[in-house]
């Protein structure tokens, strides 16, 4: 998906405090430990002392943690990897995303001492508050405080923006050929680029239904989804305005990370799902 530049002067300036992956400025406030925070889950989490080794599996989490100048205390684990990383003695903090495999969370929470944090954002404009009580969980709140003030200021923008948008009548395609509901993080990351979601729970697509259902937009999921390519192959699909006017937008499977950058992600998924139609030639 091509990325376009946030083009609101407000959410500009607000972004530039901390920038898609620059570091929030340390303040001379001495943190004191204990910290409390409240995780996305609903969970209190607490750390007696300044954490010196955080896994996290989240890809959001992991930026959010390197703007808070926490890069060398974090280590990114993978699914593969996330028991023997949590297992380490010296892991003070485990950071998930909200909706983990219950299995994979469960064999997590056995391998390790330290607490477990779940981060993420539904809907996605609540991403403010996650940032925000991460942020107090490793203490640095007040640096947490700037990156969610510019986020929450770029949701500002965006909302200002898709008030006057063209509808995006969305249709989310999964691993199978499978339509995904508005509870997927693609279908999450659809509403909050304010696109419509046409079906309103997982199930099979079938080809004789696309054309009454006049797609504009065909989000592919990465890995798994079609191309347009592959959707041409298609009769049935060749009237689908989605198809025609070669609207087939690829998106990650995880959705949109929930970090600084997160509103100008969702003002580029607005836009693709909006584009203009694609000319042969």
């Amino acid at each position: 998906m091509r990325r376009l530049a946030f083009l609101s002067v407000l959410a500009v300036a607000a972004l530039c405090l901390v920038g898609c992956g620059v570091k929030s400025e340390p303040t001379a406030v001495e943190v004191t430990f204990p910290s409390h925070a409240v995780d996305a889950a609903g969970q209190t989490i607490s750390l007696r002392t300044a954490p010196l080794r955080i896994v996290s599996l989240d890809a959001g989490a992991t930026a959010i943690l390197n703007d808070l100048g926490l890069s060398d205390a974090t280590t990114t684990a993978t699914v593969a990897s996330a028991r023997r990383e949590v297992a380490d003695p010296t892991t003070a903090l485990v950071v998930v995303p909200l909706g983990l495999d219950p299995a994979l969370l469960r064999s997590i929470v056995d391998a390790t001492t330290a607490p477990v944090f779940h981060y993420g954002a539904v809907p996605l404009t609540t991403a403010p508050s996650a940032i925000t009580q991460l942020g107090l969980a490793v203490g640095r709140g007040p640096e947490a405080a700037v990156i969610a003030s510019s986020v929450a200021a770029g949701f500002r923008a965006l909302a200002a923006r898709l008030a006057t948008a063209a509808p995006a009548h969305v249709l989310i395609e999964g691993r199978g050929f499978t339509a995904m509901g508005p509870a997927s993080p693609a279908g999450l990351a659809v509403a909050a680029a304010g696109g419509t979601n046409l079906v309103t729970t997982d199930q099979p697509i079938n080809l004789a239904d696309m054309t009454a259902l006049a797609v504009t937009a065909w989000v592919a999921l990465e890995p798994g989804g079609s191309t347009l390519t592959s959707l041409q192959g298609y009769p049935e699909l060749a009237a689908v305005p989605a198809v025609r006017d070669g609207r087939v937008i690829p998106l990650p499977l995880a959705g949109v990370a929930v970090d600084a950058a997160l509103p100008s992600a969702l003002q580029a998924l607005a836009d693709d799902l909006r584009a203009a139609a694609v000319t042969p030639g």
